[in-house]
């Protein structure tokens, strides 16, 4: 980020940054930051909280812009083809900013312009008829599972946007996580900011004492037996709540942390559910 600023002259504004980070980890193929379709097009919370943080450093000044406050060469200290590819960025794009670069990475990337609400302000009629050729529109009733281990905020909210996922359900009994951009509070806060309804129901996971000394398949497999023979059966009101917010919503996500669904109990809820005769929703393991 220091090094791209650097290269367009030491400022750049807030879209601008975020959209010339976006066309770098394009061109590169590094995830550096991750995006996720926004109101304005491709964002990245991680990219903004890393603003926060270079500003709190000394690095950045305390301005809406991305403005580098010292003279330090930040080019100089990353990798030659990043900073090559930056290079060529600031000689073959200098020109194109605000609404110019907003349209590019509309015209060149449609997934990340679905959400836009400016799309008719960057595009004209036709090229935004085009651009819904690109987008995700499947609204067929389902119910999905996915874990965000592994994944950044911005490449989570991404997954249940490509999936067109309408709310997610926490299974968490306790929604408090190390990774940035997940514990309750501001989880909802950036599922909302997605357009992206949440729900929580606690009672359906696994409390932490029960999740003591879980170092072998065969603990886990102890614990998920015990999990849907004795606990799930006895949580009638938050399976009910399941089907009934997947009824009103269309298609909902059941989040917890793991990524394998076989090592985290929200397959002992679908299990549970698909053998119900009142529940004939498909279910995807994202």
């Amino acid at each position: 980020m220091l090094g791209l600023i650097e290269a367009f002259g030491g400022k750049l504004k807030r879209t601008d940054c975020q959209k010339l980070l976006f066309v770098f980890s394009q061109v590169t193929q590094r995830n550096y930051y991750d995006f996720f379709p926004h109101h304005y097009g491709c964002y990245s919370i991680v990219a903004n909280y890393d603003k926060d943080c270079l500003v709190h450093q000394g690095f950045l000044s305390a301005v809406e812009d991305y403005q580098l406050s010292t003279r330090q060469s930040f080019l100089s200290e990353i990798s030659a083809d990043d900073r090559s590819v930056i290079n060529f960025m600031a000689h073959d794009m200098r020109g194109i900013k605000g609404k110019s670069l907003v349209r590019k990475t509309y015209l060149e990337y449609p997934h990340f312009a679905r959400r836009s609400q400016i799309i008719s302000d960057v595009l004209d009629p036709a090229e935004a008829k085009r651009m819904g050729l690109w987008w995700v529109t499947d609204s067929t009733p389902g119910l999905f599972t996915i874990g965000y281990e592994g994944l950044t905020i911005d490449s989570f909210l991404n997954a249940l946007i490509s999936n067109n996922i309408a709310a997610v359900v926490d299974v968490r009994n306790n929604p408090i996580s190390m990774k940035y951009g997940f514990s309750k509070t501001s989880f909802e806060r950036y599922l909302k900011s997605a357009d992206i309804a949440y729900y929580h129901l606690p009672d359906l996971g696994i409390p932490s004492a029960f999740r003591q000394g879980l170092d072998t398949p065969e603990s886990y497999k102890r614990l998920f037996t015990k999990y849907a023979k004795e606990m799930l059966p006895k949580q009638k009101l938050g399976l009910q709540s399941i089907q009934d917010l997947q009824t009103q919503h269309g298609r909902i996500a059941l989040v917890c942390f793991e990524s394998d669904p076989l090592s985290c109990h929200r397959h002992k809820i679908t299990d549970y559910l698909s053998r119900s005769l009142s529940f004939t929703t498909k279910i995807t393991h994202l």
